[in-house]
């Protein structure tokens, strides 16, 4: 039912990774593995939402280049039409993206929350899947 023990060793950050992913990488792991809640098996994941990191940030850098709003204009100046910004849409979704990627790894107060939950009433000291034990009724 619970989670197989956590591994010693740390998952490698992926070469495929951008400078910015990397850095998050690079400062997000430390981190998780002071919670002692990653293991190699959770690379992908990690590099997941260290990648959707990096485009939230590109995204957020359009949005604030841009704006919000979009305006087009006709050739004499008068306003043609008024959209949202592409970028924008593109920056709420990959900030949902990470808000629930953060919470997965305990980077979150609710992600903390609920891996320290977990911890508590796991026996014997290991960590157990919190959503496994909710979907039994414990």
């Amino acid at each position: 039912k619970g989670e197989p023990p956590r591994e010693d060793a740390l998952p490698e950050c992926p070469a495929w990774l951008d400078d910015v992913a990397r850095a998050a990488w690079h400062d997000w792991l430390p981190r998780i593995a002071a919670m002692k809640v990653i293991s190699v098996g959770d690379r992908d994941a990690l590099a997941m939402m260290c990648d959707t990191w990096s485009r939230y940030l590109m995204a957020r850098e359009k949005v604030r280049e841009m704006g919000e709003m979009i305006v087009l204009k006709n050739r004499d100046g008068s306003i043609r039409l008024v959209k949202r910004n592409p970028f924008s849409a593109i920056l709420a979704e990959h900030g949902d993206r990470l808000r629930k990627m953060m919470s997965e790894f305990g980077l979150t107060p609710v992600g903390r929350a609920r891996i320290g939950a977990a911890k508590e009433q796991a026996p014997n000291g290991k960590v157990e899947d919190i959503f496994t034990r909710r979907s039994a009724g414990a």
